[in-house]
């Protein structure tokens, strides 16, 4: 092999380089290649060696999962073919929409409060009978106040609840007597729901029925340790201490609603 002076690469030609094509005596330009004395030949022409190419296989290939979304609607479908219909959601009430509770999950939180509260009073007056009227009025106090927290009635922040409240402790004075009471104010709120269509108070009904069922309980508590009378039940006269429980009970649940916060 030679080295061409001209460009530094080795050349088989004795005579022409086979890379910058030069004379390698004069440096002059050549066209053609002469053929080299010896028979060599120029890289150029060497034969290309063909690389086989791979045998195709015959086994099927595995299909790639295509990550493009799915169409919203099926165009596949007629348009006149009915869709199958989804199962509708259960039907909840009104409050249950707007705060979130059921009636059961508002009477657990209610009695989970009351009922300690309820055992604590019975067993005062069990033990101490005299302090009958302050242990209810402060136990009628506490449940008040926990019912509107509970949510299991609404606040008492409203002007025709206000009567209505003034109207139940009226006839409670009158009465003395909360079965009779409860009864008058039914009857009247039903009578002027089916005459007039008004809208009857379910959280004051609810609530003086709270107050009549945990009156009766104390009352034959104070039966039994021989401190009252059974026939005080069945006089109906003014009186107006025994309606300060019913007015303990009223005032709690306005307190009680102006701290109820309505997310928790």
């Amino acid at each position: 092999m030679t080295q061409c002076r001209w460009c530094g690469q080795q050349t088989n030609h004795p005579q022409v380089c086979e890379w910058c094509r030069r004379d390698l005596a004069t440096g002059a330009l050549v066209r053609t290649l002469p053929p080299a004395p010896g028979g060599t030949a120029s890289p150029s022409s060497a034969p290309t060696q063909n690389n086989p190419t791979p045998p195709v296989s015959s086994q099927p290939t595995q299909a790639i999962p295509s990550s493009q979304p799915q169409p919203l609607y099926d165009y596949s479908r007629p348009v006149g073919q009915p869709t199958a219909q989804q199962p509708a959601d259960q039907i909840k009430f009104l409050y249950e929409v707007s705060e979130g509770y059921t009636f059961l999950a508002r009477l657990e939180r209610f009695l989970g409060v009351a009922l300690p509260l309820t055992a604590l009073n019975v067993l005062v007056l069990g033990w101490k009978p005299e302090w009958a009227i302050w242990a209810n009025l402060l136990y009628f106090l506490l449940v008040g106040a926990w019912l509107p927290n509970s949510h299991l009635v609404d606040k008492l922040d409203d002007v025709e609840l206000f009567r209505d409240v003034g109207l139940v402790v009226l006839l409670n004075i009158l009465c003395c007597n909360p079965v009779v009471a409860l009864v008058l104010y039914g009857l009247a709120a039903l009578s002027l729901w089916a005459i007039t269509r008004a809208d009857i108070n379910w959280s004051l009904l609810g609530i003086l029925l709270i107050y009549t069922l945990l009156r009766i309980l104390f009352d034959i508590v104070l039966y039994l340790v021989d401190y009252s009378d059974p026939a005080d039940w069945v006089r109906v006269g003014v009186a107006f201490m025994g309606s300060m429980p019913l007015f303990a009970m009223f005032l709690g649940w306005f307190l009680g609603g102006m701290f109820r916060s309505d997310y928790a």
